[in-house]
């Protein structure tokens, strides 16, 4: 199994595009790792988990051709993680061998933005949307996924959707776009045992959020974990989707991250199990 992070920032990206803060500042000055775009994944070049608007830009940087794209798991429609013209630019996709079709996976808002959209037309973009459900299990090719309940609306009436992702006698969970998990979440968590987590981390310090969670809620998730013995070996907890306006840059809070037993993920990093 293997995941290249295309992106690990928050919807404004970091640094924010018209911002000047300290963290911003300090991001553009510093470059590297410190600059962070839209949170996505790639597994095993066949599978992306969001794609927001600048992942056809991480994927070009990246050496990912997103031609190879088969499987498109969606948590939720706000626009840094579903780009409609992104989708849309299939229709200009030209050379030989025939374009693969897409499977979009998503709740019923996603399917419902997709719908919406005048461009959305999915025989000739070759798209196919699968409307999924919390609490269940779902098939993908060799691909199986289980839907959790994400605490975070979507401004729709639905909340994101998080994943348990396995492949290869590899699983993982994909919490993004999530406050600390509701109580049903937990409990469907503790069905697997996990290689690795990856988390959102938009915050550095503060109270529960209904939306996304900081430092604080991954160091009680972290410790879920640990209490509930769900690692099949050490535990791998990493952390994305981070902001400029809570966070400071990688370089100034990756330290911090590793003393508290997680590492802090960045565009471009490749892990393998």
């Amino acid at each position: 199994m293997r995941i290249v992070f295309l992106g690990t920032s928050a919807g404004e990206e970091y640094p924010g595009a018209w911002c000047v803060c300290e963290n911003c500042e300090k991001a553009r000055k510093w470059g590297g790792r410190n600059i962070r775009r839209n949170s996505g994944v790639i597994l095993d070049g066949d599978v992306m988990i969001d794609m927001g608007k600048t992942a056809h830009i991480q994927a070009e940087k990246f050496n990912i051709n997103l031609r190879g794209i088969k499987f498109l798991l969606s948590t939720h429609s706000h626009w840094d993680h579903l780009n409609t013209h992104t989708l849309w630019s299939r229709i200009a996709a030209f050379g030989p061998g025939e374009m693969p079709e897409l499977n979009i996976f998503g709740s019923s808002r996603v399917a419902d933005v997709l719908a919406e959209s005048d461009r959305m037309n999915p025989e000739s973009l070759k798209i196919k949307i699968n409307m999924i459900e919390p609490f269940k299990k779902y098939y993908a090719g060799d691909l199986e996924f289980f839907t959790l309940d994400g605490n975070h609306s979507d401004g729709g009436g639905v909340r994101s959707v998080n994943y348990i992702i396995t492949r290869k006698n590899k699983t993982f969970a994909y919490l993004s776009d999530t406050g600390y998990p509701f109580d049903e979440t937990l409990k469907a968590l503790t069905k697997y045992k996990y290689d690795f987590i990856i988390a959102e981390c938009t915050f550095l310090y503060g109270e529960d959020n209904p939306a996304h969670m900081g430092i604080n809620q991954n160091i009680r998730l972290l410790g879920f974990f640990g209490a509930n013995n769900l690692w099949k070996n050490k535990p791998e907890y990493y952390l994305t989707h981070i902001s400029p306006h809570w966070c400071p840059p990688h370089d100034e809070y990756e330290p911090l991250v590793k003393s508290k037993g997680m590492k802090l993920a960045y565009d471009g990093l490749v892990i393998e199990y």
